[in-house]
């Protein structure tokens, strides 16, 4: 265990969980292989749909059992990023692993008992992004097709294609979440949630973000360069922050002082004046506030509005 105070500088060199999703033929695959050093999971048979020029190195997956003994040899400790293709098939591989594998997923009859069964689903499906990212210090990218559903007024709504709750549990763990869509002619990562689409954004990278066309010979990076964004996002989000504790240490050192100098009323009544006045920074106006309500309440002192000061309490 490391002891980390908020003080210290933080390391952006976090990995991130990401889910595409999209009708087909929108180029899913290839914007996760954009991502930096990537491993491709083929649970879907659809690494030949890539453009040869941005294929990447790739399992292709029989059992679910391979994918746990793949992700430990050397390629993939090397590689930066692991893509799941698709997370509905992926899904389909994990009910077929729990059906021979756990014995209450069967039902009496021989047939997938649903309750239990997408209970192992649900939780082998969270245990292994949560390896991938805390334990390998990888990034991951989730790709699913999309369907469409209609919301109680009837709308339409695009959601992830996939049985059971992974579908919702994927979304708990993702930093960012992006619907692929034409728009105009234009392909668009969404990242920001419409009544149309669930999505997800963080570090200050939301809303629409066009995704353009590859020809051969162009280097296909979008997913490498967004981490970079946001890994930039958030070292410019650790200097503010530095920086405002800092001023804001300073301003709590006031406060102490103003405060402990309270001894009765009139020094009480001078105390919220300074106070008042002090340029505050974060959370000091609230503490300072506070600080100064109890130390007045120990030594028997209210507020008048009639005199507009600190009196004796009755």
């Amino acid at each position: 265990m490391a002891f980390i105070r908020a003080s210290e500088p933080q390391k952006s060199e976090q990995n991130f969980v990401a889910i595409i999703y999209g009708a087909p033929g929108t180029g899913k695959t290839t914007l996760a292989l954009s991502a930096p050093d990537p491993i491709l999971i083929d649970f879907d048979n659809g690494m030949h749909r890539v453009a040869a020029w941005h294929r990447k190195d790739y399992i292709h997956v029989d059992r679910y059992e391979d994918v746990l003994n793949d992700i430990q040899i050397p390629e993939i400790k090397a590689a930066k990023t692991l893509i799941i293709d698709t997370g509905g098939s992926f899904v389909t591989y994990l009910k077929d692993w729990a059906f021979r594998t756990q014995p209450t997923a069967r039902t009496k009859g021989g047939e997938f008992n649903s309750l239990k069964g997408f209970g192992f689903v649900k939780n082998e499906f969270a245990r292994l992004t949560s390896q991938i990212k805390d334990i390998m210090h990888k990034n991951l990218i989730y790709v699913f097709h999309s369907t469409e559903q209609a919301d109680k007024d009837g709308n339409p709504q695009q959601r992830l294609m996939c049985e059971g709750q992974a579908r919702n549990t994927v979304w708990n763990a993702c930093d960012f979440g992006g619907y692929l869509q034409v728009v105009n002619g234009k392909r668009m990562l969404c990242l920001s949630p419409q009544d149309e689409y669930f999505a997800k954004g963080c570090h200050g990278i939301t809303g629409m973000i066009e995704v353009p066309e590859l020809k051969m010979g162009e280097p296909n990076d979008f997913m490498t360069r967004l981490f970079d964004r946001a890994r930039q996002n958030i070292d410019s989000e650790n200097d503010y922050w530095k920086e405002e504790k800092g001023r804001y240490d300073e301003v709590m050192e006031q406060v102490k002082a103003i405060v402990t100098g309270v001894a009765g009323p009139q020094s009480a009544t001078e105390a919220a004046a300074a106070l008042g006045e002090i340029q505050h920074v974060l959370t000091s106006k609230d503490e300072a506030r506070t600080m100064l309500r109890e130390k007045t309440e120990q030594i028997g002192l209210k507020w008048s509005n009639d005199v507009k000061a600190y009196v004796e309490a009755e």
